[in-house]
């Protein structure tokens, strides 16, 4: 199985708040064996302390980078409304995410023009990209994005093995289309 990294925002601003992507990655593991190694983030420092942590040889049992925050076009939101861009994220992760699927998990921040995410995923190498161009209900987009999490367990993490990947959440999706307006683009037509 093919482990999942999760960097978790703040969603909302009251702590006593309770959400969290967190139970689906368990019921992910407890269910079907899926590994996985979560962290909340609050600020700048410590989403890049946890991503440059992912990048470490020992963690490449986890290609999978799930970002699970609030977000906006071509931004993660941190805490205290800050925000973190795509192109400070590609410059972090730069040439370091072969064999790695980057789900962003996060409202808006893929409504972005073709031409740029497809430098993102150039400058990080990674072999695919998806996430949403629209803002979207919490609760139908984790699940959403539970289901796309077990639908990467399935094939190889190659240039052959994402076109299905591909295909099988492009099949899923094609379900919530109005709903997510979800993207996914993979590195196999570069």
């Amino acid at each position: 199985m093919k482990g999942i990294y999760c960097l978790e925002g703040i969603w909302d601003e009251d702590l006593r708040e309770k959400s969290s992507v967190k139970p689906i990655l368990e019921l992910l593991h407890n269910n079907k064996n899926i590994d996985f190694i979560y962290h909340k983030c609050a600020t700048a420092e410590e989403l890049e302390y946890f991503v440059k942590k992912w990048t470490l040889k020992k963690y490449s049992k986890y290609p999978i980078l799930y970002f699970a925050f609030h977000g906006e076009k071509n931004k993660l939101i941190l805490g205290d409304k800050k925000t973190y861009s795509l192109d400070s994220l590609a410059d972090l992760l730069a040439g370091q995410c072969g064999k790695s699927i980057i789900i962003f998990g996060s409202c808006s921040t893929l409504a972005l023009r073709k031409n740029y995410l497809t430098k993102f995923l150039c400058k990080t190498g990674c072999l695919a990209i998806c996430g949403y161009q629209k803002d979207v209900d919490w609760i139908h987009s984790t699940a959403f994005e539970m289901l796309i999490l077990f639908q990467m367990q399935v094939n190889e993490f190659s240039k052959r093995g994402i076109t299905a990947i591909e295909n099988k959440v492009n099949s899923i999706a094609r379900k919530f289309k109005d709903e997510l307006k979800f993207r996914m683009l993979t590195s196999r037509k570069l």
